[in-house]
């Protein structure tokens, strides 16, 4: 038992490079840990066994004195992770603080970031990252922030845990997200990104609670663009049909604060460049009005509205341009997202538009696929790589090859598109 306990009580450099999950009970599940800005992470027995986390051995992150806000400790993979569909990271989390911000970082060849906060302190808890459509063979590396915002100062208060960390599928059977958001379907995943010090949850409605929305919380230190995107980074399912004179999106939104400023943006799917946002101040405190953002009306200084652009991004930031420790954290609602699009270009069996469907399908199941005229139809993967090529002559199914699990883009004639294949 000695030589165990000796073995746990090294800092994480002593280990080599290892695959999730990491639980910390061996050295084979135990990851090489490199410390930045005074945090020091080290394996230790579990401070609180219990049934929410019964384990024998935890890492131990301490934020000491002379460290920045974004203290933490890395952790190098032995590959590049594949994110398109199982993407997802969860852990529990052992904090001194009710509403910690924990902030788990992907970085190799590019990065991203999602926060989550504690709802419990001194307890066992599970948290979770949804990173579910950020492009595979990028991210290698997963950097832990805990506790993000605030200066260490080596105490007990500055003392956080974490176990079983892993990957798993965060849709599960569940469809890709599309609007109209209602939060009502138990089919949709209504999962969400928080990024900025921004947290989002499915909570019940302030005034009604037999409905179901979607509760925003600004961490107090929180930026000033601190947002939320309505979707896992893999977007919306179908691209949002913005044409002249239709370029609303209408929200339902609840504040605790007249006047506030709330900003829609819309962006292209890996492409932050092409995007469209505006904004408008709320008008009634503590009750839902329905805000409507017209992306015509583009903020001065951004992009203007491109109808050649699809936007499948959808964020939405509540108090935009002012840091969370302004008004503390505050709490925020919205529900019920439409776009009020023109009715009349719904596509119907005798448009002489292509389209496809399902785009979210278990591999080897056939496509539908409409057409008025002989079609071509390729399928890329995220390399580049086309997998499948052919000329559809009528509309009806068409049978795909087993294409392993992930994500591809479609083009069918002039219309593109996101294809997920699940196992």
């Amino acid at each position: 038992m000695r030589i165990l306990l000796a073995l746990f009580l090294v800092p994480f450099a002593a280990f080599a490079q290892v695959d999730f999950p990491f639980d910390f009970e061996t050295e084979a599940s135990t990851p090489a840990f490199v410390d930045f800005e005074a945090a020091v992470t080290t394996v230790v027995p579990n401070p609180n066994p219990n049934a929410n986390n019964p384990s024998d051995f935890v890492a131990q992150m301490v934020r000491n004195e002379g460290g920045q806000i974004w203290a933490g400790s890395i952790v190098t993979l032995p590959y590049y992770l594949n994110l398109s569909e199982i993407g997802a990271i969860r852990m529990k989390v052992h904090a001194p603080i009710q509403g910690s911000l924990m902030r788990i970082k992907l970085e190799g060849n590019g990065t991203a970031e999602i926060d989550a906060m504690t709802t419990v302190a001194n307890e066992w808890e599970e948290l979770e990252w949804d990173f579910t459509g950020l492009p595979d063979g990028v991210f290698n590396q997963v950097a832990f922030m805990l506790d993000f915002g605030l200066y260490g100062d080596g105490t007990a208060l500055s003392t956080i845990y974490f176990d079983d960390v892993e990957l798993f599928d965060g849709a599960g059977d569940l469809i890709q997200v599309d609007l109209p958001i209602t939060h009502e379907d138990p089919g949709t995943h209504y999962q969400t990104t928080s990024f900025a010090g921004a947290l989002a949850d499915i909570a019940a409605d302030p005034v009604d609670a037999s409905n179901t929305v979607m509760k925003v919380t600004k961490h107090w230190t929180g930026l000033d663009y601190a947002g939320t995107t309505m979707s896992t980074p893999l977007g919306l399912a179908s691209p949002i049909a913005f044409e002249p004179g239709y370029t609303t999106i209408s929200v339902d939104v609840y504040s605790p604060v007249a006047g506030l400023p709330v900003r829609l943006k819309a962006e292209q799917y890996l492409d932050m460049t092409q995007s469209v946002e505006t904004q408008i101040n709320t008008t009634v405190a503590y009750e839902w009005e329905t805000l409507t953002f017209d992306l015509n009306l583009e903020v001065p200084g951004t992009p203007a509205i491109n109808y050649n652009t699809d936007y499948t991004i959808l964020s939405i930031f509540f108090d935009f341009g002012n840091p969370g420790y302004l008004s503390g954290t505050t709490s925020y609602y919205y529900d019920n997202v439409t776009f009020n699009g023109n009715t009349a270009s719904v596509l119907t069996p005798n448009d002489d538009a292509a389209m496809l469907y399902p785009t979210l399908l278990p591999a080897g199941q056939t496509v539908t696929v409409q057409c008025a005229e002989p079609t071509p139809l390729v399928i890329n993967n995220l390399s580049g790589q086309v997998v499948f090529d052919r000329m559809v002559l009528q509309s009806g199914p068409v049978a795909l090859p087993q294409l392993a699990p992930g994500l591809y883009v479609y083009r069918l004639g002039d219309t593109s598109d996101k294809l997920v294949i699940k196992p």
